[in-house]
């Protein structure tokens, strides 16, 4: 689903059929509802980092080459933010991060990292590698965020409380995993 068919959909749960009505129409969108698209926008891609980050992890595994052993995150397939593993034949090598690339003592080396997805626009295709996660889901978070940033608090934490809810659905269908989700404890 492109992304902006997909705001569509969330204006019209938060109550907005009228600016949804506006934006299908494709004529000119007056301010108010331009400001309120880009702030679901900002919305869709904060969740859509939270997820990657607390709770669905997005792995990749890469193959790299370096002759000074520098290899820099801009190099990268996708935006690492957990370095989990660097091998080098095989075994495991030490290796080090630095604010802008991963410094090991070894030529070739296969990283396994976690990483956030790219930041999404209007015209970009809607989907989340892991399977757990739907557009209901994203959907909910979308939703809360949106709804906390109007001020609408009662409907943020109706919306807060379905997205929590189908997140530890999903989770309860996955292996169990020996961590914390973060802010979930207290």
């Amino acid at each position: 689903m492109q992304v902006n068919q997909f705001l569509i959909d969330v204006m019209r749960m938060v109550g907005r059929a009228d600016a949804a009505e506006i934006c299908l129409s494709e004529e000119d969108i007056p301010d108010e509802i331009a400001r309120m698209r880009t702030a679901l926008l900002l919305c869709l891609n904060a969740v859509l980092d939270e997820l990657a980050r607390g709770y669905f992890p997005l792995k990749a595994r890469e193959d790299m080459s370096s002759a000074d052993g520098e290899y820099a995150f801009s190099s990268f397939a996708h935006a690492p933010y957990r370095i989990n593993r660097v091998l080098s034949d095989g075994k495991k090598v030490k290796w080090r991060a630095q604010p802008l690339k991963l410094l090991c003592n070894a030529g070739n080396i296969t990283v396994e990292y976690e990483y956030v997805p790219d930041a999404l626009t209007f015209e970009s295709q809607l989907s989340y590698p892991h399977p757990a996660v739907g557009g209901a889901l994203i959907s909910y978070g979308v939703a809360a965020e949106y709804m906390l940033i109007e001020g609408d608090i009662s409907c943020a934490e109706m919306w807060e409380s379905k997205y929590r809810a189908e997140i530890d659905r999903q989770l309860s269908l996955l292996p169990v995993r020996g961590r914390i989700p973060p802010r979930r404890w207290i």
